[in-house]
């Protein structure tokens, strides 16, 4: 995984054009003098990097800012403003959950575009059938723009070896030593293909962009609808432990309890996804996102059952966070997908109950918020897609076959 901070000058290799780039990636616009005071780099240097990267429409320069009275703001010669190019390459970004596969194009701006999702059921998710299937709609994906398409990447939950995409094992649909990145890869549009843990990504994404920036440590757990994943990130570096650290929804919470996927009873995600809200409010619920949004509501509306249900859920993703909370000593936590909907709808329970059970949430005073990105996976699978880009530009572009 990339590192997490803008590039210094000690960045390991990265081209100067590359640095430049990734700082407009993160940043946004900016002009081309805070470009210069924030990497350290000479100003020739600057010009240089930008001048490569505007002829690779990657950069687009623009005017320096003005104030109200349309005078350019600021002392000295006016800077003009840098940002990366709005037509400039994009990268296809999948996320692949248990009962869905969405597909969508992002550029170098976090733009998403041409967002497309297909259910999954238990007899599609063989990867037999599933893989071609996901390898037309990459391409599709990628035959919706004329934007250069640099890289694809899956982001999926499961022990993922991500050096070179191979899934170990993916629990929710039923995978065992698949190669998805060479199997994929080998079929059109031929693009280059990544494979990472969707919490992992989701986390990273909303540390860089979303309800994680300004920390310096970020506990983040998603859930998209089937179960629990989660991802740690300090000092500005991801937690990865090859692939299968922070197996969030794998905590017990309930020793004893109900059977898990992975073999153990009583895993927090057991406990604490949709499924288990549903199952806590009773039979006569809808199933899937329907019946989730009517327990949320009828428990805002004063009835009793779905005021239990959800509570009995809040309580269990506690006793989850206060494990968490305990040995990582995050200064943030940010909830995403149906754990964000769960504590809005149980915030007071949720922040006291941690408080109240963990020693480190009561010293560090730990702040939980929920996530701000509507695609967090997406977003980080973009980031993972790019990375080559935004190291050698250059180097990626020529190589580009289109």
């Amino acid at each position: 995984m990339v590192a997490i901070g803008v590039p210094g000058a000690g960045d390991d290799g990265a081209s100067a054009a590359g640095r430049v780039l990734t700082l407009l990636h993160r940043r946004g616009p900016l002009t081309r003098a805070a470009v210069t005071a924030e990497l350290g780099l000479a100003a020739s240097a600057v010009g240089t990097a930008l001048g490569e990267l505007t002829a690779l429409d990657l950069v687009r320069v623009g005017e320096p800012r003005r104030g109200s009275n349309g005078a350019p703001t600021g002392r000295g010669r006016p800077s003009p403003v840098v940002e990366v190019h709005p037509d400039g390459p994009v990268a296809v970004a999948v996320q692949l959950s248990a009962d869905r596969a969405t597909v969508g194009l992002v550029g170098l701006d976090r733009r998403i575009d041409h967002v497309r999702e297909r259910a999954l059921d238990g007899s599609g998710t063989d990867p037999a059938s599933l893989l071609p299937e996901l390898a037309d709609a990459i391409s599709d994906a990628a035959l919706r723009t004329e934007r250069r398409c640099v890289g694809v990447c899956v982001a999926m939950s499961g022990f993922i070896r991500e050096s070179d995409g191979f899934v170990r094992s993916a629990l929710h649909l039923g995978w065992n030593e698949v190669p998805l990145a060479r199997r994929l890869g080998g079929m059109p549009p031929g693009l280059p293909v990544a494979v990472g843990r969707a919490a992992t990504l989701a986390v990273l994404a909303e540390f860089r962009y979303g309800a994680g920036r300004g920390a310096a440590s970020m506990l983040g757990l998603n859930c998209e609808r089937v179960g629990v994943g989660g991802g740690f990130i300090d000092a500005g570096a991801p937690l990865t432990g090859g692939g299968h650290a922070l197996e969030a929804g794998h905590i017990i919470v309930e020793p004893g309890g109900l059977r898990c996927p992975c073999g153990a009873r009583g895993c927090l995600e057991m406990y604490a996804d949709s499924r288990a809200l549903l199952r806590a409010a009773g039979p006569r619920r809808h199933r899937g996102h329907e019946g989730v949004t009517e327990v949320f509501d009828d428990a805002a509306a004063g009835d009793r059952a779905a005021r239990e249900a959800v509570r009995l859920t809040a309580g269990h993703l506690v006793t989850g966070l206060t494990s968490l909370v305990n040995t990582l000593a995050p200064e943030r936590v940010v909830l995403m997908g149906f754990l964000a909907d769960l504590y809005r709808a149980a915030e007071d329970s949720v922040r006291d109950g941690l408080t109240a059970s963990s020693v480190v949430a009561r010293a560090g005073q730990v702040e939980i918020v929920t996530g701000d990105l509507r695609h967090a996976a997406l977003v980080g699978a973009a980031e993972r897609a790019f990375a080559p880009l935004l190291r050698r530009p250059r180097s990626i572009l020529r190589a580009d076959p289109s």
